[in-house]
């Protein structure tokens, strides 16, 4: 890949098609989260404030081992996604702002799926608490997890390209929502 000029078109297509299908399921805002993909010891990494459904190459920066970029200021989330490559074999990672999963982080410290596809292959979720380590303590529990949640923040996932970053969080609200109609269902359920 180019890593001095523009971002090369196989990636651009990556994080656009990623980005829109995050927008269109409604896991980000307009200008919410942010997704990168390792590039030999850097890294291409959404802009801050970047409209994940409407990615054009101008939102897309190469940040170098250094912390130098070029383009766009890169996403504040620039260190996690780092730390991230530096302590896993990930190629992407991806953070989006799924909302049944974000609620239920106010409830919880680990999240375990009700739902037999999110037990298989999510097991359960670390909820990682949203304050000074919560960086540090987020990179180091995705060594272990596909998926982890930042309290009353939202969820990060690696992979080994955006999309497998992609199905890891989707796979997530799915259980989130399951588990909040479950929910709702039992507390409505007629009692004996």
């Amino acid at each position: 890949m180019d890593r001095l000029g523009e971002v090369p078109p196989g990636p651009l297509r990556e994080f656009q098609r990623v980005g829109a299908d995050l927008y269109r399921q409604g896991l980000v805002t307009s200008h919410g989260g942010n997704l990168s993909l390792r590039d030999g010891h850097g890294m291409w990494i959404t802009r801050t404030g970047a409209r994940l459904g409407h990615i054009q190459d101008t939102d897309i920066t190469y940040v170098q081992p250094s912390g130098a970029h070029s383009g766009a200021p890169p996403s504040s989330d620039t260190i996690l996604h780092t730390t991230v490559y530096a302590l896993s074999g990930a190629q992407a990672v991806a953070h989006a702002h799924p909302r049944h999963a974000t609620a239920i982080t106010f409830e919880t410290d680990t999240f375990e799926p009700p739902d037999f596809e999110g037990q298989h292959h999510l097991k359960s979720v670390p909820v990682i608490e949203n304050d000074a380590t919560g960086t540090e303590r987020l990179a180091h529990a995705l060594q272990a997890n596909l998926v982890v949640v930042l309290r009353g923040h939202g969820a990060y996932a690696r992979g080994q390209d955006l999309w497998d970053a992609l199905h890891w969080i989707m796979a997530l609200e799915e259980s989130a929502h399951i588990a909040w109609l479950k929910r709702t269902w039992d507390a409505a359920a007629p009692k004996e």
